[in-house]
C-alpha cells in the first residue's frame, strides 16, 4: 500500500496569507512534517500529539474540540495550510481574531451561540486535560461554577446564549482575557 504524501502550496502565498516569515514557516513545515510525514494530520494523531503536553491528564477531548476548530472544512483531517492559518491568528492576529476563532472554538455545534452545554463540555476538557493533580486541589464542581461565572458575565441580554458580539464585548472587558492573549505573541 502507498501513501499519498500532501504538499502546501508555495510558501511565498502562505507568506501573504500569514502573519509569518519565510522562515518561520519553513520551521513550522519542518516540524509538521516531522510529526506528520504525510503531510496532514488526522484526528487520532493530533490527539497523541496534543496528549504528550498533559501528560498528567486526559487531553483527548479537549484535543477533538481543538481539532475540530482547526479543520475548518470538516473534512477530518487538517493540512499544514489550515493549520498554520490557525496558529497564525491564535499566535499574531489581532485581538478581534484572536476572539473570534476562541468564540469558533466554543461553538461546538457551529451554530453560532455557545450555550450552557457547549460551555459545560469545553470547560470539563479544559478540567480533564489539566489533571487531578492540580494546585490548588479543585473541587468537584469547579467546572459547573465556572460556566455559571462565564454566564454571568458574557450574556448580556439573558438569553441563555452567548453570541459572538457579546463574547467579543465581554472578553475586552476582562483584563485577565485580554492579558492571557498577549502570552504567545512572542512564541516564535
Amino acid at each position: 500500500m502507498t501513501t499519498v504524501c500532501y504538499r502546501p502550496e508555495g510558501l511565498d502565498q502562505l507568506e501573504a496569507q500569514t502573519n509569518f516569515t519565510k522562515r518561520e514557516l519553513q520551521v513550522l513545515y519542518r516540524g509538521f512534517k516531522n510529526e506528520c510525514p504525510s503531510g496532514v494530520v488526522n484526528e487520532e494523531t493530533f490527539k497523541q500529539i496534543y496528549a504528550q503536553f498533559f501528560p498528567h491528564g486526559d487531553a483527548s477531548m479537549y484535543a477533538h474540540y481543538l481539532f475540530n476548530a482547526f479543520d475548518t472544512a470538516q473534512t477530518g483531517s487538517v493540512k499544514f495550510e489550515g493549520f498554520v492559518m490557525a496558529l497564525s491568528t491564535l499566535l499574531r492576529g489581532t485581538v478581534h481574531e484572536k476572539l473570534r476563532w476562541t468564540f469558533n472554538l466554543y461553538d461546538i455545534n457551529k451554530d453560532g451561540y455557545i450555550n450552557k452545554e457547549e460551555m459545560m463540555d469545553i470547560v470539563k476538557a479544559i478540567y480533564d486535560m489539566m489533571g487531578k493533580y492540580t494546585y490548588p486541589v479543585l473541587k468537584q464542581d469547579a467546572p459547573r461554577l465556572h460556566v455559571e461565572v462565564f454566564f454571568q458575565k458574557m450574556d448580556k441580554n439573558k438569553d441563555g446564549v452567548v453570541t459572538l458580539d457579546e463574547f467579543i464585548e465581554s472578553c475586552q472587558e476582562d483584563d485577565n482575557i485580554m492579558r492571557s492573549l498577549q502570552l504567545f505573541e512572542n512564541v516564535m
